[in-house]
């Protein structure tokens, strides 16, 4: 009876999950719909009806100018429909979506990306002063560094790089585009309760090429204390000597003999663990060295409270580095560089939010913000059923003083819509 109730509890617990991510989606769509609703109510156009979800409608209120607002039974995405959007002939009515001049309908369809923007801004503000922003820490700079670089700290938050704010979205070595380089730092001052952070301008920070040795592949079983070695693990020393350039592990272990001592970098710190330089040349511990470029140091991440100033500071070139992120991440699938594996549909997405969900509402904030502008970006690229789409058709007919065919539009609008269906699904499917 027991399990019963255990496994009734953790299934109504996913559902309740997938339902919260449903709305969270549900609320970015609703902004996103708002914005055009927005525009367009302010500019004049004749809104016949704003609905939240698809399908058929569960719930509908008609107000006296005619507007429909209604709930329908599929929450999945939304609509705001203007007199006269999609059709085919001219519309003769003045307040129809067609009839209105180019800039008007240029606004309209661009607000709904604003307002998704500008929505990331504002919950990213909140997110940052109310529970703090994910940010890099130095854990340790590494003997082999170059000396200039040992002025950075442990516990310094690598707040900017060369005077660019610094976010943890991708990798931290994108912003060190230079050989040397101005590092600010937020340096930690005091103890306990008590710490303050002091703004810290460190000069001359130098880039470099290293080498990290991995552990690729492990037989046996090796302890410091209570930590076990595993593949994957990191070699920062062998017997005291650090490794940071090509060939120090074979060389020290060519000079070793009988007992070694391997220390490796921790997430707390460094672990020490005694094997025999047999078991090297037997090839219970193999080891492999990966080339990085970098200031030789250990990076961890934290959550750091920053002041509202400084949170509404950092919002706006944070939301705009996730819009360049997902630009990048785009042309990497365009070019190859980027797999078809890391990234994903509906079902992926709504699996990703239901489990981020449960981890708390900061991390729901910047869930929303990620989406939010991934949303944004999304709507204004060029691509048929997307509102950039439209906005490339409506600048065709400013241009050219004519519209394209009304028909060859739909066609246009409604082969891209399948498409676009079929490539979401498809991309779920090729990750299960």
């Amino acid at each position: 009876m027991l399990n019963i109730i255990c496994d009734f509890t953790s299934v109504m617990s996913t559902i309740g999950r997938v339902l919260l991510a449903f709305v969270v989606l549900m609320f970015m769509v609703l902004i996103h719909e708002a914005g055009h609703y927005t525009a367009g109510k302010i500019l004049g156009f004749q809104i016949n009806e704003f609905a939240v979800g698809m399908g058929p409608k569960i719930f509908s209120k008609k107000k006296k100018n005619g507007e429909v607002f209604s709930l329908r039974a599929l929450p999945l995405g939304g609509f705001c429909a203007f007199e006269g959007e999609s059709d085919e002939e001219e519309n003769s009515n003045p307040k129809a979506f067609n009839r209105q001049k180019p800039w008007k309908r240029l606004i309209v369809l661009f607000s709904g990306a604003f307002f998704n923007f500008i929505s990331a801004i504002l919950i990213a503000i909140i997110a940052f002063a109310g529970y703090g922003e994910t940010v890099a820490v130095v854990g340790n700079v590494y003997d082999y560094a170059v000396e200039s670089n040992h002025q950075l700290q442990s516990g310094d938050i690598i707040y900017k790089i060369d005077g660019k704010s610094v976010f943890i979205l991708d990798n931290l070595n994108r912003y060190m585009k230079t050989d040397k380089m101005t590092f600010t730092v937020l340096r930690p001052v005091g103890e306990g309760d008590n710490v303050k952070y002091e703004e810290v301008v460190i000069e001359n920070i130098v880039k470099s090429d290293y080498v990290s040795v991995v552990v690729s592949k492990l037989k046996g079983k090796y302890f410091s204390g209570e930590r076990k070695l595993s593949e994957g693990d990191t070699i920062y020393k062998f017997n005291g000597k650090p490794l940071g350039a090509k060939d120090d592990f074979k060389n020290v272990f060519a000079q070793a003999q009988g007992e070694c001592v391997l220390t490796v970098i921790g997430n707390d710190g460094y672990y020490d663990y005694t094997v025999d330089a047999s078991e090297i040349s037997n090839a219970n511990i193999v080891v492999k060295e990966s080339p990085y470029t970098g200031v030789g140091m250990s990076i961890g991440y934290a959550k750091h409270k920053f002041s509202f100033g400084k949170a509404l500071g950092r919002s706006f070139p944070y939301c705009g580095e996730v819009a360049m992120l997902v630009l990048r991440t785009l042309g990497g699938l365009l070019t190859g560089a980027v797999g078809i594996d890391q990234v994903g549909g509906p079902i992926t997405t709504i699996t990703m939010t239901s489990q981020i969900v449960s981890t708390g509402f900061a991390n729901i904030l910047s869930l929303i913000v990620l989406i939010s502008v991934n949303l944004a970006v999304f709507n204004l690229l060029p691509v048929p059923a997307l509102d950039g789409c439209q906005m490339v058709f409506v600048l065709i007919e400013w241009i050219a003083r004519k519209p394209i065919n009304r028909k060859v539009q739909s066609y246009i609008n409604g082969i891209g819509l399948i498409v676009l269906i079929v490539l979401m699904v498809l991309i779920d499917l090729l990750k299960l």
